[in-house]
């Protein structure tokens, strides 16, 4: 009892990799956890027939996500975690801001230019929770890192979600969102500020439960970074894995564009607590897999993670095609419908959103693992991040801009399809020809778990020489530790 009490307490500390994990996944749940719940009530919360400017407005918003989120990694090396998510909250109670100006006076100015500003500080936020994902853990919890983070976010989602059906769950008619759900939800994304500027550490002072740091963390320059980022478009591993990056979040876009299409306001409500609820359950499962216990090589959980996550892709996207076909589903030759799910077409529905709603997470989650799995190097894992959510981010801006020109939907549908069967391709070559067992001893920055070092010694795998060094990278960053400045509170068990 008192070794597990003694395990809590370590995991609680601020400066903990697991404590520091959880802040980033509270900034989730506050910031695009509300913003998910927001979209996936069609046309951004607003009326079926401003689903052409919500279209518009999240256009833009991804295409300044791309951008930034390619040069995000080079602005979270330099600014540090705690200033870049700090900038990165500002821009989404900005946006809801812009949604609920845009719902009451059909003006489109200013979800436009909210929408822009999201982009930019949207690709700062995701970037540095991602990286903390990929960094902060252990080889061996890297699934459990990402999947955490992301239950959070998901949780935010549903919580948003069942406050919007809450409120409409009476609403037959389709209509917009009433003003008490945009005030809290801006509320609660405001609050997400503070949270990052007084838990959000310096990466050189966050340690693993066993005493040493994760790694040497000095300060970027910004001409080195920006020349660094340009070599990873070049990556041949990067390369394998930009389609399925590029298609990862294209089914939000279409599939909450069908929502709002096909179903009245409390109808798209409930499809987005079902979209948002399987979202908490699905991550688990691969928590299970990707992490596994059972499964010593690191590259055959990989494969088993992208054969279940491609059986769930085949799966909804048949599923999609036919119930567009039944239902003759055209936004472009018909008006919205109104749907309720008192109609005997919501059943088929119900199905579809779980499908999409476990392969739209499960697919970022897969795609997460294979990136840290390559590399533990922070400064790397930086450019990662912001190259996933960069290139995840030009892929939905495409979807949006198809619906938005109300390209039919299953023409949306088969070019996403192909990108999926590409992009599972080349996750299953990166898996078999670049994952290892492990990245320990070979990365100079990177300091290896104190367990790592005594098993790799034990075995023979890790010479006398190379444990002194990593004990003069500890050495070195501790004092790098010390040099940063501020003391570490420590948040105890209870």
């Amino acid at each position: 009892m008192a070794t597990i009490t003694a395990k809590i307490k370590q995991s609680l500390r601020i400066n903990s990799p697991h404590f520091q994990n959880f802040i980033m996944g509270c900034l989730l749940f506050c910031l695009p956890g509300i913003y998910g719940a927001i979209t996936g009530l069609g046309a951004g919360g607003g009326k079926p027939s401003s689903q052409s400017t919500s279209s518009d407005a999240n256009s833009i918003l991804y295409g300044a996500f791309t951008l930034f989120g390619w040069l995000g990694g080079s602005i979270l090396n330099i600014l540090k975690p705690r200033l870049t998510v700090m900038f990165g909250a500002i821009g989404y109670p900005l946006y809801v801001g812009g949604l609920w100006y845009f719902d009451r006076t059909g003006n489109s100015w200013f979800v436009l230019f909210a929408g822009a500003m999201l982009g930019m500080t949207a690709g700062c936020l995701w970037t540095a929770t991602g990286w903390v994902s990929y960094v902060y853990p252990e080889e061996k919890e890297k699934g459990t890192f990402i999947v955490v983070q992301y239950m959070l976010h998901s949780l935010g989602s549903t919580v948003a979600a069942f406050i919007a059906f809450g409120v409409n769950k009476n609403e037959i008619k389709a209509q917009g969102v009433s003003d008490g759900i945009y005030i809290t939800f801006i509320v609660i994304m405001c609050s997400s500020i503070i949270i990052g500027g007084l838990f959000v550490v310096d990466p050189r002072k966050v340690v693993r439960n066993d005493g040493t740091h994760i790694a040497i963390f000095q300060q970027a320059a910004i001409l080195p970074e920006l020349k660094a980022m340009l070599t990873v478009f070049i990556d041949p591993r990067i390369l394998l894995l930009t389609p399925a990056i590029f298609v990862g979040e294209m089914a939000t876009a279409m599939i909450s564009s069908i929502n709002s299409y096909y179903f009245n306001l409390r109808t798209r409500c409930l499809n987005n607590v079902i979209f948002q609820i399987i979202q908490i359950l699905i991550p688990l499962i691969l928590s299970f897999i990707l992490d596994s216990k059972y499964v010593q090589r690191r590259r055959t959980r990989g494969i088993i993670g992208v054969a279940f996550i491609g059986t769930i892709t085949l799966c909804s996207c048949a599923g999609l095609a036919a119930f567009i076909k039944e239902n003759n589903i055209n936004q472009r030759l018909y008006k919205a419908r109104g749907h309720d799910w008192t109609d005997s077409a919501f059943a088929k529905c119900f199905v579809i959103y779980l499908f999409f709603g476990m392969l739209y997470s499960g697919l970022q989650i897969v795609i997460e693992w294979i990136l840290a799995a390559l590399t533990n190097d922070p400064a790397v894992l930086a450019r990662y991040a912001g190259l996933f959510k960069g290139t995840g981010s030009l892929g939905i801006c495409v979807s949006f801009l198809l619906d938005s020109r109300k390209v039919p939907y299953i023409w949306q549908l088969t070019v996403q399809f192909i990108l999926y069967a590409i992009g599972l391709t080349g996750m299953l070559i990166v898996v078999l020809f670049y994952v290892t067992d492990t990245n320990y001893f070979i990365e100079e920055t990177v300091i290896v778990p104190h367990i790592i070092e005594q098993q790799a010694k034990l075995e023979g795998l890790a010479t006398e020489e190379q444990i002194n060094h990593e004990f003069e990278k500890e050495r070195r960053a501790e004092e790098l530790a010390a040099g940063a400045g501020g003391n570490i509170p420590e948040i105890t068990a209870v």
